[in-house]
């Protein structure tokens, strides 16, 4: 990383820090290093850090595992307060519902899912940023132009509230806070497909 990078990623840390409740339990979803969780340390109960290309550890009250984001989490249902994906979401490409389920299965009812998602226009200032090695933008080209507006959809079709969007970094990243609430009654039609199968 460099140092365009560091800073980004230290604000996006520090808009999304104030939200991380004291006493939680934290999983941060595609943690790159592991940074965010042991920045978060001394104010969370326990974490868990999931990234494809961590090393896996234990530190303490914080796990890390490797393993990739658009797989089934390795975590119980409901065991987690908090969900952290920081510039993580708009790589998941038809990924995103899969792993939008899979916050909600873990994360208990009134837990928080807190995102960044940057805008469409950063696609082409991190091209620019890194024709001039500034920065790494790493796998900016998974971005596929994500609106960052779809975010919102995908976890309120899955039963989320959106209790918070910020507009951030000079309006070019966006801090999403979902709240999980009941999950989203199946249709009649879905019902009967499930007696069928």
């Amino acid at each position: 990383m460099r140092r365009v990078d560091y800073i980004l990623r230290n604000w996006r840390y520090k808009v999304v820090e104030p939200h991380v409740p004291r006493g939680c339990a934290l999983v941060d979803i595609g943690g790159y290093d592991g940074s965010l969780i042991m920045r978060l340390y001394d104010k969370i109960e326990r974490g868990v850090c999931i990234d494809p290309l961590i090393e896996e550890r234990k530190d303490g009250k914080v796990e890390f595992i490797k393993r990739r984001v658009t797989e089934t989490l390795p975590l119980p249902d409901c065991s987690c307060d908090v969900a952290t994906m920081l510039a993580v979401y708009e790589h998941l490409g038809n990924s995103k519902g899969q792993i939008t389920s899979e916050i909600f299965r873990v994360l208990r009812d009134g837990g928080l899912a807190l995102l960044t998602v940057p805008g469409s226009a950063v696609d082409h200032i991190l091209k620019v940023l890194t024709a001039l090695k500034l920065a790494d933008g790493m796998s900016f080209e998974e971005h596929e132009h994500f609106d960052s507006a779809e975010t919102v959809t995908f976890f309120e079709q899955r039963g989320f509230t959106l209790r918070k969007r910020v507009k951030f970094q000079m309006g070019l990243n966006n801090l999403f806070v979902f709240e999980k609430g009941q999950a989203p009654r199946a249709k009649p039609d879905d019902q009967q497909a499930r007696k069928d199968a």
